[in-house]
């Protein structure tokens, strides 16, 4: 073959190539994109040859990328990267034009914040930017559509363009993100009125010393995560750590006195049956909400929404 000979390569065999490389079979790659295994192997094939060249070893026990493979499948993942990116930024772009605001939560941000989102209902739209009539009818570019999920996975949503904000805890360390802090809280420790610790008045971190203790899942958010872990290990403290998904199995959990649960303060005006809320004494454990947003997002609601935001909640507890 021709060195200088050009090559159409279509998008979809370049797909196919990424997706089999990073899964290490063409079975598996066609399952995931949800094609016949049959059309992943022609395309590849087809490929090898208009090139001259073997991208994959492959017999029925074996399967591998070649050296040279390895050259070009590292230009061809940048590329699909680009692609993919490209319609993300596509669909958010239509998103804005045309769409609510999309915006994410976690379940550990402020509770008070999240009644407030639900019920959302600006009081006012700037002139300059608005494209409703009146505020009794509210055109659909100006509610929220609410997305949930762990403070991990709202950030790639925000960073790929999939939401335009998000709602967090502390801290959110991508440099393409622009963050605001929200609202700053302590801990409080979920237990069952059985539980020895329903009798005292607060709840020292070391007196957690050895006790089954309930908290997210580090997956959630390994950055906060590790930041409270590392905080509980330096009192001394060594409990038996354990993850809870939601404040539903939290309760489950602490009325049958499984073990206790740590949770931010703002969750102790649960009422549930059987079980008490006691502050954390320490004041160096903390828990802080933070919206945040890409860097080069240009829809002009974000900064009026979270100025109108900050002016409901104001004057509240979650603005103390």
């Amino acid at each position: 073959m021709r060195m200088d000979r050009k090559v159409n390569i279509p998008f979809r065999t370049q797909q196919f190539i990424v997706v089999a490389a990073r899964m290490g079979s063409f079975h598996k790659a066609a399952a995931s994109l949800g094609v016949d295994h049959s059309l992943v192997v022609r395309s590849i094939d087809r490929l090898e040859r208009d090139l001259g060249v073997k991208i994959f070893d492959r017999d029925r026990s074996h399967f591998a990328v070649t050296h040279a493979g390895s050259f070009f499948i590292r230009e061809i993942m940048e590329a699909v990267d680009r692609v993919d990116r490209a319609c993300d930024l596509a669909r958010y772009r239509s998103q804005i034009d045309h769409g609510p605001l999309r915006l994410g939560y976690s379940a550990y941000i402020h509770s008070q914040l999240i009644p407030i989102l639900e019920r959302w209902q600006p009081s006012s739209i700037p002139a300059g930017i608005s494209r409703s009539t009146s505020i009794g009818s509210i055109s659909a570019e100006w509610r929220l559509q609410l997305s949930s999920g762990a403070t991990r996975q709202l950030i790639d949503w925000v960073s790929r363009g999939k939401l335009q904000a998000g709602f967090g805890i502390q801290p959110v360390l991508e440099e393409d993100l622009l963050v605001h802090p929200i609202a700053r809280e302590a801990f409080c420790l979920c237990v069952s009125k059985n539980h020895r610790f329903a009798k005292q008045p607060s709840i020292l971190i070391r007196d957690l010393d050895g006790e089954m203790v309930f908290f997210l899942p580090p997956g959630a958010h390994p950055a906060f995560y590790d930041q409270t872990v590392e905080y509980i290990h330096s009192t001394g403290a060594r409990p038996v750590l354990r993850e809870v998904l939601s404040l539903t199995h939290v309760m489950e959990i602490v009325t049958h006195n499984f073990g206790v649960a740590l949770l931010p303060r703002s969750a102790s005006h649960i009422s549930h049956l059987g079980i008490v809320f006691k502050p954390i004494a320490d004041k160096l454990l903390w828990i802080e909400t933070a919206f945040f947003r890409r860097f080069d997002q240009r829809d002009e609601r974000i900064p009026w929404f979270l100025n109108e935001l900050q002016s409901q909640i104001k004057g509240s507890s979650l603005g103390q």
